[in-house]
């Protein structure tokens, strides 16, 4: 396997006005889209943390896009990290 298809986990934590404008549910139709298991979550700071796995590419696609402008609310910043993938996730949670 190649670079892009080897299984991979992102980790992005979003900080900015994301809570409470759907971007969680967004963030789940987007890692779906790209056949991306994981989950988003809100967390206590105001930040959304999602986790993925899947494809090297469509995890780099799913961060491209989190930082693209086009989400709903306003993205301030994202501290993402690549890791190895676990198979942790069967589908995409949301909490």
């Amino acid at each position: 396997m190649g670079v892009n298809s080897d299984p991979s986990r992102l980790t992005a934590v979003i900080s900015g006005m994301v809570q409470g404008v759907g971007f969680r549910y967004w963030a789940m139709e987007q890692a779906s889209g790209l056949a991306l298991s994981g989950s988003a979550s809100n967390r206590a700071d105001g930040t959304v943390r999602v986790v993925v796995e899947g494809g090297r590419a469509a995890c780099e696609d799913l961060l491209h896009r989190l930082t693209s402008g086009r989400t709903p609310g306003t993205v301030e910043h994202v501290r993402s990290e690549f890791s190895d993938a676990t198979g942790q996730f069967n589908g995409f949670t949301v909490s």
